[in-house]
This record gives structure tokens, sequence and C-alpha cells, in this order.
């Protein structure tokens, strides 16, 4: 279209409360202007609509637009909607001024494919406003990258808003045979003239995600043929029970009858197709893939692990939301639930890399003394240890302890909890009730305080548990019996002296 008629706006006034700024778009419906509402100094989008032969449409675009008005907008992601009235012949709908549609961006970027941040952030907020309309009733059957703008890219990267409801109709509307959607967006449940619902905005959707992942038209066709050819070319051939519904297969397929009842269908040929419709087909797909499965294979060359288990978890929401059937088609409400939005399978990933450590590190954020794995590899220790009397090791029976080894076929093991510190000093140890004395060799003694002893520090000065007896490390004393043996030997003399018997002449 002409520029000067861009340039153009269709009213010279709106009303005395706003201010034409320029013209932001021209369609056939009308025109978008940029406007500055003056009561409140806001800048908004003014949508003008032609009202010739267009009154029934533009009043019911207006009642969807009222009735939209019990969601948050910020919420639902649909389109702020302020006020809408009719003047000078004209309709005026006052909506809140968003930045640029996906159209517009994807042609900023020249149809690069769009990274999976990006695209799970948009398919998440517009699975959310396809579910608040379907709460309603509502289908919006009109979805197309021109109809979904990006809220301010800038500041809230890749958030979006669902915008014009000059089309939606409403669930029990629906009949069979009537024709919605954009052409390139059209489910096959409307291609063939089934019942559809709500579930051929996820179709739609779809498509829309395969555009930004790809950077190219899953099903650009000229037609509803060349389209339906594109659709089963990778998706394969719609269930005979939805061939055997549809009010339009006769148009693209050939029925045969068989003896048993059944009806075989073949889809026409190109040529076929031509000569019955005198419509030229085409082919003007822009990709060689002949499967959405050939999609995961691509997606994790040169990936790491994490990034090939997103590029497939996308793949099979796209798969789920392509499904012929719209009874198996993924709901918007399971969109927001699938792994690829919620991204729960970076944390089993996580959990298998690191084992039960990565569990640990959440329920034991907050425990002091422990030691907790991030994912980079690093480690960070938090506060102390609770407090023990000084020179005393806490036995504790989880993986922070420390293990140590029998050195006899009858030793048993000792766990102690590491104290972390500057110098050694005085260290004492509890000895598990389940270890028997006789077991305890000096080299099992020897390899605990080795292991407890270097680069620790004094240990806190309280306990409520009361430790048996140990030798000081420090400062050792000089030994009658060698190490751990010969304290254990005075102290059984000391023991059995309590129940000895005097002998004649000792009183």
């Amino acid at each position: 279209m002409p520029s000067v008629l861009k340039s153009q706006p269709l009213v010279s006034t709106i009303s005395d409360n706003y201010e034409i700024l320029i013209v932001l778009g021209v369609g056939s419906f009308g025109q978008v202007l940029k406007c500055l509402k003056l009561d409140t100094a806001e800048t908004v989008a003014v949508k003008v609509l032609r009202n010739s032969n267009a009154d029934e449409l533009n009043m019911r675009e207006m009642c969807m637009l009222k009735k939209l008005r019990c969601f948050d907008s910020d919420k639902s992601n649909i389109v702020r909607c302020h006020e809408c009235f009719q003047r000078m012949d004209r309709t005026f709908m006052v909506f809140e001024m968003l930045d640029m549609s996906l159209h517009e961006y994807m042609d900023k970027r020249e149809w690069l494919p769009a990274p999976l941040n990006g695209i799970r952030t948009v398919i998440k907020d517009l699975a959310t406003a396809f579910d608040a309309l379907k709460s309603i009733g509502l289908i919006h059957t009109d979805l197309k990258l021109d109809n979904v703008m990006l809220v301010d890219h800038q500041v809230h990267p890749f958030r979006v808003k669902l915008i014009d409801f000059g089309l939606v109709v409403k669930t029990s509307e629906v009949w069979k045979g009537l024709v919605v959607q954009p052409l390139w967006h059209r489910a096959p449940d409307v291609i063939l003239g089934q019942l559809f619902n709500a579930a051929i905005d996820v179709w739609s959707l779809g498509t829309i995600l395969a555009v930004m992942l790809l950077g190219v038209q899953l099903f650009p066709g000229n037609n509803q043929y060349d389209v339906l050819h594109f659709i089963i070319d990778l998706l394969g051939e719609p269930p005979r029970k939805l061939l055997n519904s549809g009010l339009f297969t006769e148009s693209f397929f050939k029925g045969k009858s068989r003896f048993c009842g059944q009806t075989v269908w073949k889809f026409k040929t190109p040529l076929e197709f031509q000569l019955e419709t005198k419509l030229k087909t085409s082919d003007d797909r822009e990709y060689t893939f002949s499967s959405l499965e050939e999609l995961k294979t691509s997606s994790t060359h040169n990936k790491t692990s994490f990034q090939a288990e997103d590029g497939n978890s996308c793949v099979e929401l796209l798969q789920d939301m392509l499904q012929m059937d719209q009874k198996k088609r993924i709901t918007p409400k399971q969109i927001l639930a699938h792994p690829f939005i919620t991204r729960s399978y970076l944390n089993l990933s996580k959990n298998c890399l690191y084992g039960t450590e990565t569990v640990e590190a959440d329920s034991s954020s907050e425990r002091p003394g422990t030691e907790q794995t991030k994912l980079d590899g690093s480690s960070e220790h938090s506060c102390s240890l609770k407090e023990l009397p000084a020179g005393v090791i806490e036995v504790q029976t989880d993986e922070r302890t420390v293990l140590v080894e029998e050195a006899t076929k009858e030793s048993s093991v000792l766990r102690t909890q590491t104290v972390h510190g500057d110098t050694p000093s005085s260290v004492k140890a509890e000895i598990a009730p389940e270890i028997k004395l006789e077991s305890v060799t000096d080299e099992d003694w020897e390899i605990s305080i080795s292991v407890i002893g270097k680069g620790h520090s004094e240990a806190p000065k309280s306990s409520s548990e009361e430790p048996l007896p140990a030798p000081v490390v420090s400062e050792p004393r000089k030994k009658k019996k060698k190490g751990i043996r010969g304290f254990f030997s005075r102290m059984r003399r000391n023991f059995f002296s309590c129940f000895c018997v005097p002998g004649q002449g000792e009183e």
C-alpha cells in the first residue's frame, strides 16, 4: 500500500481526550493509530474501523472485548482494552501500547531461528491466553505472527500478548464446515470440514512454535490442498475416522468402498486436484526433513546434554500440538505443564549427574557445618558445627562423616565429623556403642586421629553428650604400654581391683 495512505489517518480527530501522533498500521479493517491519552498522559494504540458493511462484525468485536475485561490482562496475556466507542461513522477501540508483532521481530532477525528460552516464554504466554479463552467457551480462530505482540522486548524479552479478537467464535456456535483460521496456520479439522473446538487454536500455536524454531513456515501452501498435502507429507495421513466424518474429505481424497462397508481413502495427486478444481498447486517448502522426529537428531548435534534435552523436549511439544486428531491434541493447560515449559528434565538430569548430593543440597542448605556442591562444581560451606566441648568430635552417621576402615578382622567402624579451622588442638573421640573394646587396635586409633587432626582446630565448647575418655593428641604422655592397649589395660586393673577379696592378714 502506498506510504501516503499510511501517513494519512482515516480521521483528523478522535475525541478531545486523544491526540493523534502517527499511523502505526493499515489493513483492510482500517487503521491503527498511535495516540496520546490526555487525561492519563498514556500512549495508546487506537484501532479505527471502517463501518461500511461491517457494523455487525464491529459490534461483535466490541462485545468480545468487553467480555474479556473479566481477565487480568497481565496474567492472562490478553491485550488490555481501555474503551470502545463509535463516533463520526467510525468505530474506535483503544488498547494499551505494545512493542512490535512477532512477525516484525522475526523479520528484523532475518528469519533466523529464535532461541529456545525465547520460544519457551512465547509459547507459555500464548498457552495461558488460550487457556483463559477456553475457560469461557471462546475460540480465537485467527492466530498468526501478526496477532502476537511483544510487550516490551528490551525490558521483558519475549513476553507477549494475544491481540485481534474480531474473528472470535463461541464453541457453542461452531457448525460443521465453518472455515476459519489463516491458511498457513489452518488445522486439518477445519480443512476437512469437521466439527472443531478450541483445539484448532493449539494447532495454530504449533505452527507458530515451528516458525520460531526453524525460521520457516511448515505448511506454506497457496490453497487448502497444498497445506493438507504438506501436513500429510510431514505427519502422515489422517485417521480413517476423521476422513469419514469430514464434510470436505472428498475434495481432497478419492474414496473406494469395499465389500465390508469400509471406505478406503486415497489422497489425490496434484494433477488430479488441478484437473478437478482448476486451481494450481505449488511447493514452496524451504526444509528437507520428512518428519518431525528428524528434528530431534539435528537438535542434538554439537550440543551439551542439557541443550540437546531442551531441543528434543521442544520438538516433542510440537508433535503434541500437531496431532491430527483434535481429541489427542495437547490442551493449553497441558502445555503449561509440559517438560519443555517447566524444564523438569533439568532437575532429573541434575540428580542423575550428581546423585543424592543435589537432593542433600536442598534439604541441608540451612544445616550448619555442611558443604554444598553447586552445578559448576564449586562448593560452599555453611556456618559452623553445633557446639561441642573443647576437643570433642561428635559421632555422626551420614554422608558428611569420615569412614575409618577396619584394620583387623574384628575391627568396627568409627565415624567422625570434621571440624574446620587453623591449628590442631586436643581432640577426643567417642567410641560407637557397638564397638568391642578389645577389637580397637593401635592402628585403628592412629588412623582416626590422623584424619581428624590435619588442618582442623579446636571444636566448640559445649555438648549435651558425655564422651568416653581418650588420649590427648597434642601432648602425648609417656606410655607404660603402647597406645590404647595400655590405656584399656590400666582401666581393667582399676576396675577389677574394686572387687578383689582381701587375703589373709589384709584388712
